[in-house]
């Protein structure tokens, strides 16, 4: 029986195509297999897949929004307007150290000490040669025929007739620092040659002598008529000294210094009408933005400003006697706010 079921096996299988349609049944079979388990293989991964295509997409979207963000923000920081109180470049050096706030826009300048203040002196630099003694007459004459059309040696000073002294005065020392710093830029540029260190000394001087006369303007606010006459004045002046700082800087820095001499004395002599009594400025609180620009004391009074404006002048009178002693090629010594 077993040899007979064998036998028909064999004959089965050898008729024709019978091994070929169970050989394709085989492949079928096991294509099918195949199919199955990837079919299972991905059905199993795909939701790590999708989880890490919805992360990647996430990122990519977070990373687009950060970047866009950044461009709104550099877009917004160069169209703000700064807190210039913020800013170091405006800031005096000791300022800086002690921090604390010379204000918007200062330039460095020298932060007097009481000693500083208190040894300031009346000097004199004698002539020496023609040129000196051009510039040392025309400030007499000029002194001189200030202080008669104003009044100020016959009449009482009172602190009306102070301020307006001040106020003038100031709209008119701070014209030669300015007209000078422009000079030597334009030859700068005009030359291809360094400057040596000289322009920022003399916009430090322009500025403090506007500051003297902003500080002024906190205590009285002049009128149409007084406002003209600095409008004329500043007119003369501006063009005069632009010509002469032309042809003679060297005249101009030795005028600049003996006009700083009579400042000097006229300081002076504000502080002897206030310790007199003349002049009720010893008990006046100092206004705001001289506390600020000088570095005064919270209870500081308006003698203190007197003594620093007076301290201010007296600097001036030493550079520019200096500067009038240099050739224009020589450095600078003053370094920024010294």
């Amino acid at each position: 029986m077993a040899v007979a079921g064998l036998r028909l096996m064999y004959h089965g299988l050898s008729q024709p195509g019978v091994m070929s349609k169970l050989t394709h049944h085989g492949a079928d079979i096991g294509v099918s297999a195949v199919k199955t388990a990837v079919t299972r293989t991905w059905a199993l991964q795909f939701p790590k897949r999708l989880n890490s295509t919805q992360a990647y997409n996430s990122q990519v979207k977070e990373n687009y929004a950060k970047e866009a963000e950044n461009k709104i923000n550099k877009t917004n920081k160069i169209n703000e307007v700064p807190q210039l109180q913020s800013i170091d470049h405006f800031r005096s050096s000791k300022a800086q150290k002690q921090g604390k706030d010379n204000g918007a826009y200062i330039l460095p300048h020298p932060i007097w000490s009481e000693e500083e203040l208190n040894s300031v002196e009346i000097t004199h630099r004698v002539p020496e040669n023609f040129t000196d003694k051009a510039a040392f007459y025309s400030v007499k004459i000029l002194r001189n025929s200030f202080d008669i059309f104003s009044g100020f040696n016959w009449r009482k000073r009172s602190e009306k007739q102070w301020l307006r002294r001040i106020i003038f005065l100031e709209t008119v020392a701070g014209v030669p620092g300015m007209m000078a710093a422009m000079v030597r830029h334009l030859n700068s540029l005009r030359r291809m040659q360094r400057d040596h260190g000289w322009i920022h000394t003399l916009l430090e001087e322009a500025e403090n002598e506007r500051m003297h006369l902003m500080t002024a303007l906190q205590i009285r606010k002049p009128g149409l008529a007084f406002r003209g006459c600095v409008l004329l004045a500043q007119g003369v002046f501006v063009n005069v000294f632009f010509l002469s700082y032309l042809i003679s800087p060297y005249f101009c820095h030795r005028f600049v210094g003996y006009l700083e001499e009579e400042a000097v004395k006229t300081y002076t002599k504000c502080l002897q009408d206030i310790d007199s009594g003349s002049l009720p400025w010893k008990n006046s609180p100092a206004p705001p933005i001289a506390k600020d620009y000088w570095q005064l004391p919270p209870d500081a009074m308006m003698r203190d400003v007197i003594l620093a404006i007076r301290a201010d002048e007296a600097h001036h009178r030493v550079v520019n006697h200096t500067l009038g002693s240099l050739k224009e090629d020589e450095p600078n010594p003053y370094g920024p706010g010294r």
